[in-house]
């Protein structure tokens, strides 16, 4: 570790909600960055209780918001399950820290940017967000600690694994039509919430990000399917670009990937759906290593960190 990164792992702090195994938080944790939840009560107990204030809108909610430490000078918060209002008692608690708030969802699936505090720095992946609410760019990133060799031999030549959303149907159709091609496939649909699993029999349950990553180097291609329009780069194309393995998807956008390469990414809707079975058949691109460190989920947040130095210096914003 250099100084420069030494210096920014010792004086940011990420602040993100945890699941039971959550691999962006491991991940973070694993390259040296201080990281906290942002709320206290992690045994079930004391979940619930926290649960029914926040629900209830109970008064002293403040007493289950968790603090970050003394010396850090910027943080990082990502958006899953952060509160506008756990963000002003931060900043009332650390008045002269900076404080980023980088979205890792679309903006109509969580936080409004327009009910965040002025003084916080907005940071989306999504170029569509960042015109519609003027939030500052980033590039899509994703974790060295994850890249994967695939298997010489792989055993789908199609994989799917994600939650319904409305969409099962289709993918189910999809993968009768690549299965007539004689394609193999494993398509691991899972419900939107836990509890509802019971309603379809095709529903399996989650998967831990370890057991994907298995299925991941075990296929040729993984498919991935976003909402409609939507352009930009999501974690399953960076997934395919960081291991070599293709990838099926009905994101136009990807055209506009800096890794983008004919031989990793096959367009639905675009590309000839009879050739899919060559495209798979195709030698795919292989990245070196210092290609994709451009990508590296640190790189983003330095980026993030360096814009604020160059705002200081009268620089402008992308």
């Amino acid at each position: 570790m250099n100084g420069a990164e030494h210096q920014i792992k010792e004086e940011v702090c990420i602040v993100r909600a945890k699941l039971k195994k959550d691999y962006v938080y491991d991940a973070l944790q694993e390259y040296g960055f201080q990281i906290t939840t942002p709320y206290k009560g992690n045994p079930l107990l004391f979940r619930l209780m926290r649960e029914v204030f926040f629900r209830c809108k109970l008064p002293l909610r403040n007493i289950w918001y968790k603090n970050v430490p003394s010396n850090c000078k910027t943080i990082v918060m990502f958006d899953p399950l952060i509160l506008p209002e756990y963000i002003t008692w931060i900043h009332r608690k650390n008045p002269q820290v900076r404080i980023i708030l980088s979205y890792e969802n679309r903006a109509n699936n969580t936080i409004h940017p327009d009910a965040v505090p002025s003084y916080v720095e907005k940071w989306s992946y999504d170029k569509d967000d960042c015109r519609d609410f003027s939030m500052r760019w980033s590039a899509p990133a994703y974790f060295m600690t994850y890249k994967r060799d695939p298997n010489a031999k792989p055993k789908y030549d199609v994989l799917y694994v994600g939650r319904d959303k409305g969409r099962a149907e289709y993918l189910l159709e999809l993968e009768k039509e690549l299965q007539e091609k004689g394609l193999t496939t494993y398509f691991h649909i899972c419900a939107d919430r836990q509890f509802m699993g019971y309603k379809k029999r095709y529903y399996k349950k989650l998967l831990s990000y370890d057991a994907y990553l298995e299925l991941l180097i075990d296929t040729k291609a993984v498919l991935n399917i976003v909402p409609e329009g939507q352009k930009s780069v999501t974690q399953r194309e960076m997934e395919a670009a960081f291991d070599g393995i293709k990838c099926i998807t009905n994101n136009r956008g990807v055209k506009d990937f800096e890794l983008f390469d004919k031989s990793i990414f096959f367009i639905l809707g675009e590309d000839d759906f009879n050739s899919v079975d060559s495209f798979l058949r195709q030698e795919v691109r292989r990245y070196s290593r210092t290609e994709l460190e451009q990508f590296d989920f640190y790189n983003r947040i330095n980026s993030m960190i360096e814009a604020g130095r160059m705002d200081l210096d009268g620089g402008i914003n992308e």
